[in-house]
């Protein structure tokens, strides 16, 4: 069985577009990821500074 260039050519940039999507996916899951982070840790410095502010005075220091 003979491949044909245009095959091993079409084939080719194939496998590249396919590695493009893979490393787009995971850009962007990385920066999904990112502002879900960013999202729960100023949740957690707002809980964290409400907490201060209103029990501070139990715990002087």
């Amino acid at each position: 069985m003979r491949i044909k260039a245009s095959q091993l050519l079409e084939e080719g940039l194939l496998i590249m577009l396919a590695l493009v999507m893979i490393a787009l996916v995971f850009g962007v899951a990385n920066s999904i990821v990112g502002g879900i982070t960013d999202v729960f840790s100023q949740v957690w410095s707002s809980i964290t500074d409400l907490g201060s502010e209103l029990f501070g005075w139990l715990i002087p220091g």
